[in-house]
């Protein structure tokens, strides 16, 4: 149902475009005749596809310096889901096993959908350590700023 309404909402605006079009030429023919006959410089008209396009690209250029200069805060927010994916892996490991896996890598188990879950939001590989007496871990994400031990830290601590 929804496609429908798209394309009839397409059809609409095209119909649009096209009446505007019809008018803006026979705009253009009276006024390139008026300029003939004044003997004025030809005034340069920008047509309603034209005005589209233009303001196609104007958005386009506006988007994507939005999106270099104002990167989304969503790379923490996938860091934290992927984080809360990875403990209960590990947790589930530990119920199997007895114990939490060596390394990290292990909770991939040659799944593919899981290929990715050891990277953080910014494409940094999380930082994992068993704590001395086995029964907990850790499991850190460095951050923005890709440096370990600052306030952008990430991380889970399990007793």
């Amino acid at each position: 149902m929804g496609e429908l309404i798209a394309s009839l909402l397409e059809l609409v605006a095209e119909i649009g475009l096209t009446i505007q079009e019809f008018f803006f030429r026979k705009k253009k023919k009276r006024r390139r005749a008026y300029e003939k006959a004044n003997n004025l410089p030809i005034k340069r008209m920008i047509s309603p596809n034209q005005r589209v396009y233009i303001l196609l690209a104007v958005l386009g250029f506006i988007s994507f310096l939005i999106i270099i200069f104002f990167p989304s805060s969503s790379n923490k927010q996938i860091t934290i889901k992927k984080l809360t994916e990875i403990k209960e892996l590990l947790e589930k490991e530990k119920q199997v096993f007895g114990k939490y896996p060596n390394e990290l890598r292990i909770i991939i188990r040659n799944n593919p959908l899981r290929e990715n879950l050891l990277e953080d939001g910014w494409n940094n590989t999380f930082i994992y350590e068993i704590k001395e007496n086995g029964a907990g871990y850790f499991l850190i994400s460095c951050g923005n700023d890709e440096v370990f031990k600052t306030e952008d830290d990430i991380f889970i601590v399990n007793n």
